[in-house]
């Protein structure tokens, strides 16, 4: 199996079991994650802060791919986020109480994986979907 491979693999594993070390474990020491509202972090410890706000607020987040391509050392995915707003999601715009709501979203995630380990990433999901899917914001309507 391929290396990049591999690491994304390891990746949504732990992602998915919420395992902060087995996260970090997988990450270059420099790495720099990118995700919409203009978020750059750097490092292993500020991407898994950041993950464990999303945890905590949907206790039950699950990635599921669905498509994935490996080309050298990038590996692209596609696939959902699910999960359900229990918790209280903190912003920095002030905190979302929990909604109960059930959500299901399309995201994409670019990897650049160096000696085995997730050197960067690229997220993308509608920001407007998951408000939208959570409650703050009502859902559009047809005339």
């Amino acid at each position: 199996m391929n290396e990049a491979k591999e690491a994304a693999d390891r990746h949504v594993a732990a992602f998915n079991a919420h395992d902060a070390e087995a996260h970090m474990a997988n990450e270059s020491p420099d790495i720099e994650w990118v995700m919409p509202g203009g978020i750059t972090l750097r490092g292993p410890q500020a991407v898994v802060e950041l993950q464990k706000i999303y945890w905590a607020a949907v206790p039950d987040m699950k990635v599921t791919p669905d498509n994935q391509v490996v080309a050298g050392s990038t590996v692209v995915t596609e696939g959902y986020m699910s999960g359900t707003q229990t918790g209280t999601l903190r912003t920095p715009q002030g905190d979302i109480p929990p909604s109960g709501n059930r959500i299901k979203l399309r995201y994409a995630t670019i990897q650049r994986v160096e000696n085995g380990l997730v050197a960067s990433e690229h997220l993308y999901f509608d920001q407007l979907e998951f408000l939208t899917q959570i409650g703050p914001l009502p859902a559009a309507t047809t005339n």
